[in-house]
């Protein structure tokens, strides 16, 4: 049994197994794990169900939106080898509780990544708070320590100066799950973004309490002007229009056959259309523009609000920080927002995402909604992001994996508990090195973002940063980008929205372009990048009368200028790339079995055998001889 669990962990783990809804017959919304054969039928099965007689096929859903079938003629069927796969599929797919996760099991030895800060302790926020230089109207409370009144808030965060913990201590019921105003981000005008969860009872006194909340925050304006309160969930979405969205969206993109694709194919647009996933992007981007013109041209604190404070207003909030601030713009600037807004103030992975049975009903792709915001706004100002939407990709796949803490929880307090409750230390996602090679990781790096950076630094007056992943990188950056790039001006008509390709069509063969689409810009870009920072190498040699590089300068982009012959880049061989590169294999050579260079889909599948405690290197070796 052991052994067949490890074959499933693998399974699971790479196809990132279990889908969501789908809908049966009569319409209705129903939780499918996948589907079997079983003489020749066909049928569903769903969370919770098992199977009692030997199935000859299994069709995966995917959350990342594969369909992958396996056949079970090689199985020994006196050991019924194929029913006990499918129980044990159907069991790890939709764990009944936490420690049936990926991330609970894998005994590996984690080292603490330092990368970014994580926001769990005090120094961290004070050093938010001396980047944005806003430390003298805003202080970080320490009244919640060890979680002693708001258990949906972390141990340590910022508030107005002039608040006491007492006052927050006093006002924290009177707010849905105590999400009492919050600060996130100031700018240089001292003009401030807060959020907070909405009164959870309409009476005088909750009103008293909300006043005395927004004059605190009057205190902290330059000019003591007062705050605009923004009630962001009248304008977008709510978390059931996600999901629902969410839902259409992923019908159209999971064909089942080629001829159900080329059915959908003529009403594509129509579909599309239907399930109102790009009007639900819109929404919140144009309510982030909103928000970024009452700070920026009426210099006006804003509080966005929604009730619980933990779905929209993580939206928003991020959003108007991209689009004001560009040091989040940086990779690691971006990370540490993520870090921020998202897992340490309380967004819940664990329900939105459906890591477990019993928070199905809670289930909607929040996350998904932003970084898909995200594409866009990188999709109107290329040069302005220094990752790539295969980083976004790559981002969302791995909250599906259940090992990084990072997507696994619903707050600070669950995480605490459950983590030292279950002796296990997990992993940070922003460890990409746990995942990947640097070969891949160079794909995050977007080769616009590096010439554009160059070409910055290269003026007069501004000195040249080292690419530092760590905290000074936030730090120098913030304070050259601030005079160099400003604010992104983002257009939010219907026809300036797209749709992300890559996210959601990338394992769907006919829909992919062989030596085109997005991919082959990047090559492109890769090369340029790489060739003007080497001319430019030249010219300053030339100016200062030295003698010029003979090699050339090699950065750390995925693709390279590297020539078999003078003047012809290695690299133009594109008709080995499709436009779901470096997620799939692509289609030329008749399906010959060409691949991709090393794909940033998915982590390894050897760490997992190697390190998990239900199966050995030796017995899945042992296996597979027996099988041939």
């Amino acid at each position: 049994m052991e052994q067949i669990e490890g074959i499933c962990f693998m399974m699971l783990i790479a196809m990132r197994c279990c889908v969501g809804r789908r809908c049966d017959d009569n319409g209705s919304v129903v939780f499918v794990v996948h589907s079997v054969v079983v003489n020749g039928k066909s049928r569903q099965l769903t969370a919770g169900s098992s199977v009692a007689s030997s199935i000859e096929a299994i069709q995966l859903y995917c959350k990342d939106f594969r369909i992958v079938t396996f056949s079970f003629r090689l199985c020994r069927k006196k050991d019924n080898q194929s029913r006990a796969i499918v129980n044990t599929i159907l069991h790890h797919a939709f764990p009944a509780h936490a420690n049936l996760l990926f991330g609970f099991e894998m005994r590996r030895r984690i080292t603490a990544f330092t990368g970014i800060p994580l926001y769990r302790m005090t120094k961290d926020w004070d050093y938010e708070l001396r980047r944005l230089h806003c430390s003298s109207h805003w202080r970080i409370s320490l009244g919640n320590e060890n979680f002693a009144v708001l258990e949906n808030l972390p141990e340590v965060f910022v508030v107005p100066a002039s608040l006491s913990d007492n006052q927050l201590r006093k006002a924290a019921p009177f707010f849905i799950n105590k999400r009492i105003p919050i600060w996130s981000w100031s700018s240089v005008d001292g003009v401030s973004l807060l959020r907070m969860s909405t009164l959870q009872i309409d009476t005088p006194e909750a009103h008293s309490q909300l006043a005395s909340m927004l004059y605190a925050i009057t205190l902290t304006h330059p000019h003591l002007k007062e705050p605009h309160l923004l009630e962001v969930h009248k304008g977008c979405p709510s978390v059931s229009d996600i999901q629902n969205s969410y839902s259409k969206l992923r019908e159209m993109c999971m064909p089942e056959s080629e001829k159900q694709f080329w059915q959908q194919d003529e009403r594509l647009l129509g579909m599309l259309e239907a399930t109102q996933w790009l009007g639900h992007v819109r929404t919140c981007l144009a309510t982030a523009v909103d928000v970024c013109k009452l700070i920026s041209m009426k210099k006006t604190t804003t509080v966005i609000q929604e009730p619980g404070d933990s779905d929209l207003n993580c939206i928003v909030s991020c959003l108007v920080q991209l689009i004001l601030d560009s040091s989040t713009r940086h990779l690691s600037g971006f990370q540490a927002l993520i870090q921020r807004e998202w897992v340490t103030l309380g967004h819940p992975f664990f329900s939105r995402l459906g890591h477990l049975r019993s928070r199905e009903e809670l289930q909607a792709p929040v996350f998904l909604l932003f970084l898909d915001c995200v594409w866009q706004l990188a999709q109107q100002f290329p040069s302005a992001f220094e990752f790539t939407e295969t980083y976004l990709t790559t981002l969302w796949d791995s909250t599906h994996t259940g090992l990084f803490e990072t997507f696994l929880f619903d707050s600070e307090y669950e995480r605490q508990k459950i983590v030292s409750s279950s002796n296990v230390k997990l992993m940070s996602v922003w460890d990409w090195s746990q995942q990947f090679s640097n070969e891949d990781i160079s794909l995050f790096k977007n080769p616009l973002y590096l010439l554009r950076e160059e070409l910055e630094l290269a003026k007069p007056g501004l000195k040249t940063i080292p690419d530092d992943a760590g905290k000074a990188a936030i730090l120098s950056l913030s304070s050259v980008w601030r005079k160099s790039s400003g604010i992104l001006y983002l257009d939010v008509s219907a026809a300036s929205i797209k749709f992300w390709k890559q996210c959601y069509l990338r394992w769907i063969p006919l829909a992919n372009i062989v030596g085109g689409g997005s991919p082959s810009s990047y090559l492109q870009h890769c090369i340029l990048a790489e060739e003007v920072i080497n001319l430019r190498q030249q010219i300053e040699s030339m100016k200062a009368d030295s003698v010029p590089r003979r090699t050339r300068i090699r950065t750390n982009l995925f693709f390279s200028y590297t020539s078999t012959k003078p003047g012809m880049p290695a690299a133009t061989a594109n008709n080995f790339r499709t436009s779901a590169f470096p997620f799939s294999s692509n289609g030329s050579a008749g399906g010959s079995g060409y691949f991709d260079r090393k794909a940033a889909s998915c982590v390894p599948l050897h760490t997992y055998v190697k390190h998990s405690s239900l199966v050995s290197m030796e017995v899945l070796e042992d296996d597979l001889s027996e099988s041939f």
